[in-house]
């Protein structure tokens, strides 16, 4: 089976990639109408690692880039591989504590970015995203997640329904994030292996999935505010779970 390519712009993106999984990459292409430190960190790093990089007009990097804002920077790279929820026992089963994000159907990559971001900065073992629905792991959601991507455990699932019932029997207490949610996230007391879902920036979380959390939480904000973006009530949640459990 051939390895699916794709390009990812902007030179933090492109140095995360170096310093994580310089493997992935198959080809820099820089900007030869910049000449600053910039460049010389990236083809410095490209000579140490023995990576392919060419200097190019800003033309053709417009063209290769779609016209997106790559900053001068374009790499080609291997679409990295994620596992699927066969994989997720072995990785957490053996966890006294744990924290898990679950993503339903989260359509905009730069939110879907910002989540994992998220997940990273609050030492999150793990976000399980559902296949069908969701962003793919794109060039916004590198752009964004800047080096989240390649320092998560990141599965995609098929059936997120099939997921949570796998964590419920390995011990965690599943949390929906609902503004209609009974109970508060800043009165709850969270278990040592928690398992928060968020749904679309739209919708919410899918009826059949809400209906097999253990419990509808919410983000009680002012009234003068309909809804929290996506990312930012992620983040809010993430960050209350860790401050229970700082470990």
């Amino acid at each position: 089976m051939n390895t699916q390519k794709q390009l990812i712009f902007g030179f933090h993106s492109l140095k995360e990639v170096i310093k994580f999984n310089y493997s992935l990459i198959v080809k820099i292409y820089i900007s030869n109408a910049r000449n600053d430190k910039r460049v010389s960190e990236i083809t410095n790093l490209c000579q140490k690692n023995k990576i392919i990089c060419e200097l190019v007009d800003p033309n053709i990097l417009n063209n290769i880039s779609r016209y997106n804002n790559h900053q001068g920077f374009v790499a080609e790279i291997n679409s990295p591989v994620f596992p699927s929820e066969k994989e997720i026992d072995s990785k957490l089963k053996d966890l006294i504590t744990s924290r898990v994000l679950i993503l339903d159907s989260i359509q905009d990559p730069r939110n879907l970015g910002a989540c994992l971001r998220s997940a990273l900065a609050f030492d999150f073992d793990a976000v399980i995203i559902n296949k069908d629905g969701s962003s793919p792991i794109n060039e916004y959601v590198f752009k964004t997640s800047v080096g989240a991507i390649l320092n998560l455990n990141i599965f995609y699932v098929t059936n997120l329904t099939r997921t949570i019932a796998a964590l419920k029997k390995n011990g965690f207490w599943v949390l929906g994030i609902d503004g209609k949610g009974e109970g508060s996230i800043f009165s709850e007391k969270f278990s040592s292996k928690t398992a928060v879902v968020l749904g679309s920036e739209g919708s919410g979380i899918r009826k059949l999935v809400k209906e097999n959390c253990d419990h509808l939480i919410k983000i009680p904000i002012s009234n003068k505010v309909e809804s929290l973006n996506i990312s930012v009530a992620a983040g809010v949640i993430m960050y209350e779970l860790k401050k229970q459990h700082i470990n």
